[in-house]
């Protein structure tokens, strides 16, 4: 059994109806895979949603499974902020959140921005092609 942490920029292009992401994401959930997510991926997706839409999406996430971002994951994605900026690397705060529950969980990162998690140590997936 896998298990996949859905990337804000996987749920925008399902949100979207994009193929063949949402047909992709739908496999994953029916599945017997794990598929969740987290607070910062929650927060994202939500900023850009209009009121009369949460209400779905609630029920949507609410059937995920929700990775906490433990004291433990925390210092996690400090630590490898701190050694990122050590070799001149900036990197977002959130984006090492994000790869930081994806390791303590065990997870895939479904993605299709690559270029947010190099030097992670995570697994990425893109559903776009």
């Amino acid at each position: 059994m896998s298990r996949y942490l859905l990337d804000t920029s996987t749920l925008v292009d399902f949100s979207k109806g994009y193929e063949p992401v949402r047909t992709r994401v739908l496999a994953l959930i029916e599945a017997s895979d794990v598929v969740g997510t987290c607070a910062v991926v929650v927060a994202e997706f939500y900023s850009g949603l209009p009121p009369d839409v949460r209400p779905s999406w609630d029920r949507f996430f609410a059937s995920l499974t929700y990775w906490e971002i433990t004291r433990e994951v925390a210092a996690m994605a400090g630590q490898d902020r701190y050694d990122f900026a050590r070799r001149g690397q900036a990197r977002a705060t959130t984006d090492l959140l994000v790869a930081a529950v994806a390791r303590q969980n065990d997870a895939i990162i479904v993605t299709d921005n690559a270029k947010d998690f190099p030097g992670s140590g995570v697994r990425l997936l893109s559903l776009r092609s």
